[in-house]
């Protein structure tokens, strides 16, 4: 039996079948043999290679007691940035203090119009190789064939590029989405917004394709769901949702019997519906034992789904989305998810801003031009420190009025900032 275990799980007496990389990445003339003491081992850790593959039917099997791949991830997780390791430790229930954050302008904001529209159309053409893609390797799947990461290698490339000029870009294009086109966009989406999180969250450029190779990956388990299920327009009914929850272990099967899969891209088929307090499915995990990129994959795949057109439901606009996802106690790692609030540059109905011309807003809304730009309703003014008869601003629309910063309400004498704001979305604005 073959297995993919990390280089810090081997032990003197397993067989090694195989090391990921190519075979300059080890020091040895072969890459299947037995290993027989310690200081091969210790050659492996200190070469390039970080996962092996071993043959259990031809030496020792891994112990029972060896740490599970997705605590071993997360301790991988920790060594590219220290926040990383912070965020491993927060906890489901607490959530950050809000803060001040300086609105930083997209590169796409500072292309000409010509380089804006090319981009657009660079975008749009990825998004149409990506549906054409992501069909075909759904259909592969159902007849049984195995999955060819190397052929999506060039698609995550395109997307991550995009998504480096401008997240928006792309993902305003796949918000578009019809009924039908649905499962297939979603991952793509997801890819999107999963290595635009991971770029916020500072992973080095070469877990990029994992990552985003996860996300694209991650739903391929619907393939085995049958289609009058899958695109029912009504309710589902319980033996529907068995169905419906069945779908990461089967796609982890599909995954699993094909070459070249990371333990990044198999760990987030099977866990992206775990949830921070154990209620998730399929294995009802609780916090410690999900990894930093099944807490990512959670919040990106949630997100792309009720912002999209499916067919039992219609789609909440971005900030919406976002408000509704913040109020979910135990579902979200909450450092993560302000990362990946902050990522997108969309605020949630809700949030205290300050605009250029001295006075605190509430957003409202976002701008049906650019979903990344919010509507606000002005209230207080800072120049007389009193609240004012406000108006509704369409920041996408009035260049003359600017987002300067998010604000802490706390810092502005708003200590029940609910009940502030439940207030002034409450009131008229001034005509």
């Amino acid at each position: 039996m073959l297995r993919k275990i990390q280089a810090s799980q081997l032990e003197p007496g397993m067989f090694i079948h195989s090391m990921e990389g190519s075979w300059f990445d080890h020091p040895f003339w072969r890459s299947r043999f037995l290993l027989n003491d310690e200081s091969q081992i210790e050659q492996i850790l200190s070469s390039d290679v970080t996962r092996v593959t071993i043959d259990e039917s031809r030496g020792k099997k891994l112990s029972a007691s060896s740490k599970p791949l997705a605590v071993l991830a997360a301790e991988e997780a920790k060594v590219y940035t220290p926040k990383l390791a912070k965020v491993l430790k927060q906890s489901a229930q607490e959530r950050p203090r809000s803060y001040l954050r300086e609105v930083a302008e997209p590169v796409f904001n500072r292309l000409t119009p010509r380089e804006r529209a090319a981009e657009v159309r660079k975008a749009s053409g990825t998004i149409k190789r990506s549906r054409a893609a992501v069909m075909a390797m759904f259909e592969d799947a159902r007849h049984g064939k195995a999955v060819k990461p190397r052929k999506l290698a060039p698609l995550v490339k395109q997307i991550s590029r995009s998504v480096n000029i401008d997240p928006t870009i792309i993902l305003n294009i796949a918000r578009i989405k019809t009924k039908d086109e649905y499962t297939y966009l979603h991952s793509v989406s997801v890819c999107a917004l999963m290595i635009n999180l991971a770029r916020k969250m500072g992973f080095p450029e070469r877990q990029m394709h994992d990552i985003g190779l996860a996300g694209l990956l991650h739903d391929i388990g619907k393939t085995c769901i049958p289609d009058s299920i899958l695109s029912k327009p009504g309710k589902l009914d319980a033996s529907e949702w068995d169905v419906i929850r069945n779908h990461p272990q089967r796609g982890h099967e599909i995954l699993t019997e094909s070459e070249g899969i990371s333990d990044v891209v198999l760990e987030v088929c099977l866990r992206h519906h775990e949830k921070m307090d154990g209620t998730g499915y399929p294995g009802k995990l609780f916090a410690d034992n999900l990894s930093i990129f099944t807490r990512m994959a959670s919040i990106c795949d949630v997100y792309d789904a009720i912002t999209s057109q499916r067919p039992y439901n219609a789609p909440l606009s971005a900030s919406e989305a976002l408000a509704e996802m913040m109020s979910w106690s135990g579902h979200f790692d909450q450092l993560i998810f302000c990362d990946f609030v902050d990522s997108l540059g969309i605020l949630p109905v809700g949030t205290l801003v300050r605009l250029n011309q001295d006075e605190l807003a509430i957003v409202i809304g976002e701008s049906p031009s650019n979903y990344s730009v919010p509507i606000v309703r002005s209230f207080h003014s800072l120049e007389t420190d009193l609240p004012i008869s406000g108006k509704d601003i369409d920041l996408g629309r009035e260049r003359s009025r600017k987002l300067v910063a998010v604000e802490d309400p706390a810092d502005w004498g708003f200590p029940d900032w609910s009940g502030t704001s439940a207030l002034v979305l409450s009131k008229a604005p001034a005509g």
